[in-house]
C-alpha cells in the first residue's frame, strides 16, 4: 500500500508535467480553484470537506492527499475526516469505504510528517 506522503510527491509532479505542457489550461484551472475556494456562503473549510468527500466516492487518491492536506492547515480534526468519509461511504457505497479509510491514511500520514 502505497504512503501518502509518496501519492502527492507523484500528484505534484504531475502537476508540474502539465504546467510545463499546458501552462495556459493550468493557469486557468488555478484561477477556476481560487475562485471556487474563495470563502463566501460558505467558507474554505466547509468547501474542502465537500470536496473531500467527493475525492473519496470518486477513488482519486492524489485529490484525497490533496484536500487532506488542505484540511489539516484550515484545521481540521481526524474526526472530522472520519465524519467525512462517512457521508463519502453514503454517496459512495462499498468504495467509498475503501476510499474513506484512505483519507485518514492520508490524516496519518501527512501528521505522522509533522512530528
Amino acid at each position: 500500500m502505497a504512503n501518502f506522503n509518496d501519492i502527492n510527491t507523484t500528484a505534484q509532479g504531475n502537476t508540474k508535467r502539465l504546467v510545463k505542457s499546458v501552462p495556459e489550461v493550468m493557469k486557468s484551472f488555478k484561477d477556476l480553484q481560487e475562485a471556487a475556494y474563495k470563502d463566501a456562503a460558505l467558507d474554505t473549510k466547509t468547501k474542502e470537506f465537500a470536496a473531500l468527500s467527493y475525492a473519496i466516492a470518486d477513488k482519486c487518491e492524489g485529490c484525497i492527499g490533496a484536500h487532506v492536506n488542505k484540511l489539516i492547515k484550515l484545521g481540521a480534526t481526524r474526526d472530522e475526516i472520519a465524519e467525512i468519509a462517512g457521508v463519502a461511504i453514503v454517496m459512495g457505497g462499498g468504495p467509498g469505504s475503501v476510499y474513506g479509510g484512505k483519507a485518514l491514511q492520508a490524516y496519518d500520514d501527512s501528521m505522522e510528517n509533522q512530528e
